[in-house]
């Protein structure tokens, strides 16, 4: 059965997603896409439909590799053996799920080869099927950090090296990345989110018209795909030739040294880090122009290009047309002042600035009489947001309690912390732990050596299996079970953060129950930035409840969050025991971090048998016994006593103290404390 995908040219809106899509497939030097945003908006449709727009590409017969006969320099070592025959495959859409081991992303040992045949083979992983075609990652955030080390390889070097099990070799690994994310559940790890070109914000379609026109559309495409495609086909074939003559026009295209200066300020006044953004600027641009069938930049290209890099790029800034404009005349009148203060001395260096205008381009026409023509994406007007476009808060409206981009409420925004002034007590020293190199409990992680099996066959280390096999076989390898090896892995540990917060009546107004809801929200934030796991443990009355449970993904339980309510006693000691219960599970598992974080005001009142107070320090000392690392926070304005009975929780338990008292919103501190903590125990 003929899989019928959804012409790129019926897609209604999201017209960067398409635009950035096409310039990378007319120059895939740009480094791929990041679409920030919600789900549902059609962004998986988009990278499907350019894939099945895009025409076959020419590649050696039966080489996994995808290998492209016209460049042999990068050909894979089979190829490069000898004469080859040439075929053409249809450019695919390449998913690397969430799940995937390092195995099957880089590739392994062909365990069918090894058994029957006694040779070692490579079993081709995703990045080899990826090569030439596009590789596709949802939620690329959440991906393991030892999966981003893998892509941050290939994305640099174009090469996988494949060295496991025996098996050493190199491949071609060329790809248009696109990646998709939620900021709401943690950042992209800035090595990987810098190799990518083009970053943008994406949103749920508001316009009534459009969403009609969405419906109707699908529901065209499922009851009759066929007659739908044929619809759209001149369109689709109308942008095809455009794209494929871009591509013959982008090594002409050229650039005066005017714009680049321009960009370069830009960049530099943006504070990006390092040079890629400045060269994906020059590269989108190129494109930009050799899309609309010009030899030469102009200004307009490079406008729209920063748009596209550094749209969503930089944490707390949004370039769109209005602020990009606003900073290209900052950078010109800049350039202006110091031609000036120089006498004019560099006026050659600048050029002749009909070139970077319509009058000056080679093509013969003004960029505004060109015909744009059928399927090409649409630009938005220059004085309003592009329609799904959820503007600043980079979360398509829905983060918890992002309302900027920064992630701040204006409230807030731009506190200036001062972590020495809020530390009032240290805590005794903490092992190096985080981020160090622990043993995994599932497929996750780096292969490092094998091991007997442990309960069930999974997980099998097909080298050092065949290895024990071997030296009994004669001839044919033939495998016991007592030659089954099973593979350890290990990855970079994280923490497990209990976050056990007095929700009692000691702290009851409606502005303090929203105080501890903000800081809730802050610490589940920063966890999911830094993919620590945390759970949530209120106390109240005579008891304990875990209100969110021990997990990765904290912002699903916002209702969770927002549904708390406070009043009642003040058992401490009993939160810290129902927090401990859940760190000992973590610390037998040793593959997190334990962490407990204690958020009160230092007044319990209530105990199971004796004093109250007493209960909670006996209850905090069993965390320095048990050697886990805690986190005392004071955050209200209360009575001396309970500032005075925090210290000596802190001082009980071995953790450090913070007094937040005199902030105005004491959750804008809860990022500099948690950084200043990793810190201190970070493996180096």
């Amino acid at each position: 059965m003929k899989n019928l995908v959804f012409p790129f040219t019926a897609i209604v809106g999201q017209e960067k997603v398409k635009k950035a899509l096409v310039l990378n497939a007319i120059n895939p030097a740009i480094g791929g896409v990041l679409i920030k945003g919600d789900k549902g908006t059609g962004k998986t449709t988009a990278v499907r439909a350019l894939a099945d727009l895009l025409p076959s590409i020419r590649t050696v017969k039966g080489c996994p590799f995808n290998c492209d006969p016209d460049e042999p320099e990068s050909a894979c070592d089979l190829c490069r053996e000898g004469d080859f025959e040439v075929e053409y495959r249809k450019m695919r859409v390449v998913e690397l799920p969430l799940g995937s081991t390092e195995d099957r992303v880089v590739g392994s040992l062909d365990i069918r080869k090894a058994i029957r045949e006694g040779i070692k083979a490579l079993e081709p992983g995703i990045l080899a099927e990826a090569n030439r075609n596009i590789l596709y990652v949802d939620e690329i955030n959440l991906l393991d950090d030892h999966l981003v080390d893998v892509l941050l390889d290939a994305a640099a070097y174009g090469v996988n090296t494949v060295e496991r099990e025996g098996i050493s070799l190199q491949h071609p690994s060329r790809f248009i990345l696109v990646g998709t994310m939620n900021p709401a559940e943690g950042e992209l790890r800035p090595q990987l989110s810098d190799r990518i070109g083009i970053h943008i914000n994406v949103g749920t379609i508001s316009d009534i018209k459009k969403r009609v026109l969405i419906m109707k559309r699908r529901d065209e495409f499922e009851q009759d795909p066929e007659g739908f495609i044929e619809r759209f086909r001149d369109s689709q074939r109308e942008l095809l030739e455009r794209i494929m003559g871009a591509r013959k026009l982008l090594p002409a295209v050229t650039i005066d040294d005017y714009l680049l200066e321009l960009i370069a300020r830009v960049c530099v006044d943006a504070g990006v880090d390092g040079h890629r953004s400045d060269i994906a600027i020059v590269r989108t641009a190129r494109a930009l122009a050799a899309f609309s069938g010009r030899r030469r930049v102009h200004e307009e290209d490079v406008e729209e290009a920063i748009i596209l890099v550094l749209g969503e790029r930089i944490p707390g800034k949004t370039y769109n047309r209005e602020n990009t404009r606003r900073e290209m005349q900052r950078a010109r009148e800049e350039m202006e002042k110091e031609s000036e203060d120089d006498g004019g001395s560099d006026d050659d260096s600048r050029g002749d600035e009909s070139d970077s205008s319509p009058e000056g381009d080679e093509s013969g026409s003004p960029p505004e009489a060109e015909d744009q023509g059928p399927g090409e994406p649409e630009t938005p007007p220059d004085d309003t947001p592009e329609e799904g476009d959820t503007g600043s808060t980079g979360t398509g409206g829905r983060g918890m309690a992002l309302t900027t981009e920064s992630g701040r409420t204006p409230e807030t925004q731009d506190v200036d912390v001062d972590i020495k002034k809020l530390l009032k007590l240290k805590g005794k020293k903490k092992e190096r732990l985080y981020g160090s190199r622990v043993e995994s409990k599932t497929r996750r992680g780096k292969y490092v050596r094998s091991r007997f099996p442990r309960g069930d066959h999974t997980d099998v280390a097909i080298d050092a299996t065949i290895r024990a096999a071997a030296a009994h076989s004669r001839g044919d390898i033939r495998v016991r079970d007592e030659d089954i090896r099973q593979k350890i892995r290990k990855h970079g540990a994280r923490a497990s953060i209990v976050l056990v917060v007095d929700i009692s009546g000691s702290m009851f107004s409606e502005r303090k129950a929203s105080m501890v809801k903000g800081l809730i929200e802050r610490f589940i934030e920063d966890a999911q930035r830094h993919h620590d796991r945390i759970s949530v443990v209120g106390f109240r009355g005579r008891d304990a409840e875990v209100i969110i449970p021990s997990t990765s993904h904290g912002a699903s339980f916002r209702e969770v969050v927002d549904g708390i309510r406070v009043g009642g006693t003040t058992p401490m000691a009993q939160g810290i025991e129902r927090g401990l219960e859940i760190l000992r599970a973590e610390k037998r598992r040793k593959e997190y971090v334990p962490l407990m974080v204690i958020l009160s005001d230092g007044m319990p009142n209530v105990g199971l048998n004796r004093n109250p107070r007493r209960e909670a320090l006996d209850a905090a000392s069993r965390l320095r016994d048990e050697d886990i690392p805690s986190i005392v926070i004071n955050f209200e304005r209360g009575v001396r006593g309970g500032r005075d009975f925090n210290m000596e929780v802190a001082l009980a338990s071995g953790g450090s103290y913070y007094d937040l008292e005199n902030l105005k919103d004491p959750s804008t501190a809860i990022e500099s404390i948690m950084e200043h903590e990793r810190a201190v125990f970070q493996a180096r």
